[in-house]
């Protein structure tokens, strides 16, 4: 059965909404992990909002990608740039939409679309081709 908040039954609600400040982007992926565990976030297909001046979208370069499946080695593996990624590749994300000030152009506006698997001759992250929708 689904709730009118597109299939979110069975999710706990927090009392009051968490507000999580930390230094490094990084971070705050271990309280939406803990989010996730205690059943206030679907495991999967959740649209994720980012505000920054920075995208955050790098892949580590050399991490297995079946490193997203440890939390813990994950954690440690992870750096500002390049966090949100493997939460995609892991499934917790299906739409990454960023929202930055007009200054900060690394991607270029629009509505973009990409796949995002495990590499079978390097066993790590990476994306392939999907389609941009840029016009405005």
């Amino acid at each position: 059965m689904s709730d009118s908040a597109g299939g979110r039954a069975g999710l706990r609600r927090y009392p009051k909404l968490p507000v999580w400040v930390v230094e490094d982007h990084q971070e705050v992926l271990p309280f939406i992990y803990r989010a996730i565990g205690s059943k206030h976030l679907p495991a999967s297909n959740v649209s994720f909002l980012h505000f920054d001046s920075h995208p955050d979208l790098l892949i580590p370069v050399n991490m297995p990608a079946d490193t997203v499946f440890d939390k813990e080695t994950l954690f440690g593996e992870l750096s500002i740039e390049n966090w949100i990624m493997p939460a995609v590749y892991a499934g917790h994300f299906s739409h990454v939409i960023w929202f930055h000030p007009t200054w900060a152009q690394q991607i270029r506006e629009g509505r973009h679309h990409f796949l995002v698997g495990k590499d079978t001759s390097t066993t790590t992250i990476r994306t392939g081709k999907g389609h941009s929708n840029t016009e405005k």
